[in-house]
C-alpha cells in the first residue's frame, strides 16, 4: 500500500518509520453519519482524515449534544486519548464523507514512541486545538450565528474535500454552533436570498465564497494565524 497521506499529522511521520508502520495503517472510507467513537467506550482506533471530516461532540447526563469541533486533514481524532486514558469522552460522528486512515490504539502508541516527527505533530495539534476552542467561546458569546455559520461553512469545505457542495444539514449546523435548529433555518434563508448559499435536503452548496468570507466573523482568521504560528515553529516541544 502506496503512503501518501494529505493527513497533516501523519505526513509528518518519518519514512523509515511510516515504512514499519505500513502494514498497521489503513486507509479507510468513512461514510456520513457514521458514528466512529461513543461516550464511556475505550478507544481502539484512532482516525486520520484525508478529505473525510469528524464532527467531535460532547452530551449532558441529559442525553443533550453539543458538537466541539471538526476534525478534517489538518488533525486527528483519538491521538490524545489513546496515548492517555484510552477512553473517549465524546462521540465521534462522520460529517461529511470521505478518505481516512487509521490504526488500532496499541500500535499507535509504538509508532508514537518511534516518531519524534509524530510526536511534535500531535503535540501542536493539541495547542491548536486548545487555541481554538478558547477563542470559539468568545465567538459563541460576541458574534451573531449569521458570521459565525459562515465561518463554520467555510472551515467545513477547507478542513474536508474543500469543494463548494457540503453535506451538511441543518441540523448539524445547529448542534455544531449550539442553537435552535430553527435559527439555523431563519439564518440559511437569509443566506440564501443574498445569493451567498444554496440549501438542498442535507446539503449546503457556497455560491459567493467572497461574500461568505466577508460575512464570516474574524474568529476564523484569528484561529488560522494561530494555528500557523503553531505550526510552523521550530522550538521544541516537551517530551520529558
Amino acid at each position: 500500500m502506496e503512503f501518501n497521506p494529505r493527513n497533516k499529522i501523519l505526513a509528518q511521520i518519518e519514512p523509515a518509520t511510516a515504512l514499519r508502520a505500513r502494514g498497521r495503517l489503513e486507509r479507510v472510507a468513512l461514510h456520513a453519519r457514521t458514528v466512529l467513537q461513543e461516550p464511556g467506550n475505550l478507544v481502539e482506533w484512532v482516525w486520520f482524515p484525508d478529505d473525510a471530516l469528524i464532527c467531535v461532540a460532547s452530551e449532558t447526563v441529559g442525553g443533550e449534544s453539543v458538537s466541539g469541533g471538526m476534525i478534517g486533514w489538518n488533525g486527528a481524532y483519538g491521538a490524545f486519548e489513546a496515548c492517555g486514558s484510552r477512553q473517549s469522552f465524546t462521540r465521534a460522528v462522520v460529517q461529511i464523507s470521505g478518505q481516512a486512515w487509521r490504526i488500532r490504539s496499541q500500535h499507535y502508541r509504538e509508532i508514537f514512541e518511534q516518531s519524534a516527527g509524530l510526536r511534535a505533530a500531535v503535540h501542536k495539534h493539541m495547542e491548536a486545538l486548545m487555541v481554538e476552542a478558547r477563542q470559539l467561546v468568545a465567538c459563541s458569546a460576541i458574534h451573531p450565528v449569521e458570521s459565525r455559520m459562515c465561518r463554520v461553512l467555510l472551515d467545513a469545505s477547507a478542513r474536508s474535500h474543500g469543494g463548494d457542495e457540503l453535506s451538511l444539514t441543518q441540523a448539524s449546523l445547529a448542534n455544531i454552533l449550539g442553537v435552535q435548529r430553527t435559527t439555523i433555518a431563519v439564518t440559511a434563508s437569509a443566506l440564501q436570498r443574498r445569493g451567498m448559499i444554496l440549501t438542498g435536503r442535507g446539503r449546503m452548496e457556497l455560491l459567493d465564497r467572497r461574500r461568505i468570507q466577508e460575512t464570516c466573523c474574524s474568529c476564523r482568521e484569528t484561529i488560522a494565524f494561530a494555528e500557523t504560528e503553531i505550526f510552523r515553529s521550530h522550538a521544541q516541544v516537551c517530551e520529558g
